[in-house]
């Protein structure tokens, strides 16, 4: 959720300097289609957290031509005044708008470099609320993933008059919507937390004594209707806004924001929105379900955004761009455990943290099953317990589809429990493991035991195992008071799903180049003898695409792709892995292709 509220009382800014060095194109998105997007439908929680009056619908996105400019496309999003059956916010209550919202989360995310948007917004008027932003790819709830905002309009009257000094304002407090564009970042600070800032949420936008934030002005050029460019300078040490209007660059801060430890949220991935929002607690237009809070949205409709491209380059000698969701991992993988041998692990407190639901369990005095940690825990009365163990980033368990999830547990045999998990996307699934009973091979004799539940039981018909936030859970909602404890926790891959990371490798080279790859690509490989292969294609959920049989020569071989799939249609940008099979072994690699 994005949420504009009073933030911090006291910001405190290092300045930084503003020279440095743009590098190499990363990463180019031209809006030719939309496969690197997932288009969102709904009104959110409280219209996304800020009283939003849209419905956003897939039918108000598409990829459209830029009028004046033959041959080049743009992302368009439209939105209308129009209602109807299914245009609802979250209690049944009917809304008046519609318009479009996408995201890359899964598909693409980016850390640091330089990123560049070109758009063009609509008259705005009064409730429009345009932007190009990001959310930290982390698991954590919002404001502690983290949120960069590069350009967002529709700003109250209120904000614009306190600013309008600098940056081509007049200093008159008569600046209009359409006239000034602003950008923000967003982190966790524990100062920031107050009774009308409860989530500890701190803004750069927030400037109440206005010696920081500079939105740009141009009130003899309204900034719609026609395109600028909007720039967000990121590295690991500081973070910068701009916006390019006839040639000119403006800063929209008086300096760089310095990243430290405190708002280290920056130095993580993050993936990109793009959204025409109406009304809410940004603008001066009302809020969902209170017309008294503002004034009634003037925005014409039907009103269109258009993005020409989102590029990033590298900026000081940084800048990633990944596509597709996490490197799966594969194997044994520890998601709380001491000596169980396993390919990789989660770590407490730096790649996961164990968190306890509202209070419901303290801390209890079991020893450990095994090592010299154990989360041992006594019921707090109540009425029911919750916890969880959460990765700090998105864990990829796709490949673990016909293995199992395993637990140590020692817990009363009169307590009925649930054991569960959770994606990143919040789809949940649960198993019960009833009191008194044997369910998946734990014998409930007050004794330390294991259970041991197949992936297929538990990841429901929802879950997606490329993008997990709590790869286990525990849950009780009877009420049943007791102390138990938790050891040993990790999941097994039994048999490879899709593509198994895990499997022999007897190549002395298994290589595709180039590697990212636009129109084709040549698999390498070495065999140590001649005889048979087996070359599949899959994409990133493990679906097969394309498949090459051959007899191979001893020595260096190769296979060429040209990016279509057995049917011969073209498949679309992103990560695709190959497996290939002979009588030596099975190897597995990634591969990029980017259009």
């Amino acid at each position: 959720m994005r949420k504009f509220v009073a933030l911090l009382a006291a910001l405190m800014v290092t300045a930084a300097s503003a020279q440095g060095q743009v590098g190499n194109l990363i990463w180019s998105e031209d809006f030719d289609n939309l496969d690197n997007w997932i288009t969102i439908t709904g009104n959110g929680s409280w219209g996304w957290g800020n009283g939003e009056l849209e419905y956003y619908r897939a039918e108000n996105v598409d990829v459209a031509p830029v009028a004046g400019e033959p041959g080049n496309q743009a992302l368009r999003i439209t939105a209308k005044q129009e209602s109807g059956p299914t245009i609802t916010d979250q209690w049944g209550n009917p809304l008046n708008y519609t318009s479009g919202k996408v995201l890359s989360k899964s598909k693409v995310s980016v850390k640091y470099g330089m990123i560049e948007t070109r758009m063009m917004v609509p008259d705005l008027q009064v409730g429009g609320w345009p932007a190009v932003w990001l959310l930290g790819t982390a698991n954590y709830g919002w404001p502690r993933s983290g949120e960069l905002d590069l350009m967002e309009m529709g700003s109250t009257q209120a904000f614009r008059d306190l600013h309008d000094t600098h940056n081509g304002g007049s200093g008159l407090d008569n600046s209009q919507v359409n006239q000034v564009v602003g950008s923000n970042a967003i982190f966790y600070a524990d100062a920031a937390i107050n009774p009308g800032n409860p989530s500890g949420a701190s803004s750069l936008s927030w400037d109440p004594t206005d010696i920081y934030c500079r939105p740009y002005y141009n009130e003899s050029s309204p900034l719609v209707e026609r395109f600028l460019t909007y720039r967000l300078y990121w590295d690991d040490a500081s973070l910068r806004f701009t916006v390019v209007d006839a040639g000119v660059e403006h800063d929209l801060y008086t300096t760089p924001f310095t990243i430290d430890t405190e708002s280290d949220e920056f130095q993580a991935p993050f993936y990109l929105i793009a959204n025409l929002a109406i009304g809410g607690a940004f603008t001066d237009a009302y809020n969902l379900g209170d017309p008294g809070s503002g004034v009634p949205v003037s925005m014409p409709f039907p009103a269109e955004m258009l993005v020409d491209y989102i590029r990033v380059y590298e900026w000081n000698g940084q800048g990633q761009v990944d596509l597709g969701p996490p490197a799966a991992k594969t194997g044994k993988f520890g998601i709380y455990t001491d000596l169980t041998p396993t390919s990789d692990a989660l770590e407490a407190e730096v790649t996961s943290q164990i968190y306890v639901w509202e209070g419901t369990l303290n801390d209890g005095s079991i020893p450990p099953y095994e090592g010299e940690n154990v989360l041992s825990w006594q019921t707090a009365g109540l009425g029911w317990f919750g916890a969880g163990i959460m990765s700090i980033q998105p864990l990829n368990l796709f490949d673990f589809g016909d293995g199992h999830l395993n637990f140590r547990i020692k817990i009363p045999a009169n307590v009925t429990f649930k054991i569960g998990i959770i994606d990143a996307w919040n789809n949940q699934s649960y198993l019960s493991f009833p009191a008194f009973q044997t369910t998946y091979g734990l014998v409930r004799d007050g004794q330390w035991a294991q259970a041991s539940i197949p992936v297929a039981d538990i990841r429901g018909a929802a879950i997606d195992l490329r993008m997990l936030s709590y790869s286990f859970v525990i849950l009780e909602e009877n009420g049943t008071g007791c102390e138990f404890a938790l050891d040993d926790i990790y999941w097994d891959a039994g048999v490879a799903t899709g593509v198994d990371d895990t499997a022999s490798r007897r190549f002395a080279a298994l290589a595709n180049v180039p590697n990212p790859f636009n129109a084709q690509t040549e698999i390498r490989f070495d065999l140590p003898q001649g005889g048979t292969y087996d070359l599949e294609v899959f994409d990133a959920a493990g679906r097969r695409v394309k498949g090459f049989k051959g007899v191979g020569a001893a020595g260096m071989n190769g296979v060429h792709w040209n990016g279509r799939d057995d049917s011969g249609s073209n498949v679309s940008s992103g990560v695709y892995y190959y497996r290939l099979t002979t009588a030596d072994g099975v190897g597995v690699e990634r591969m990029v292709m980017v259009k």
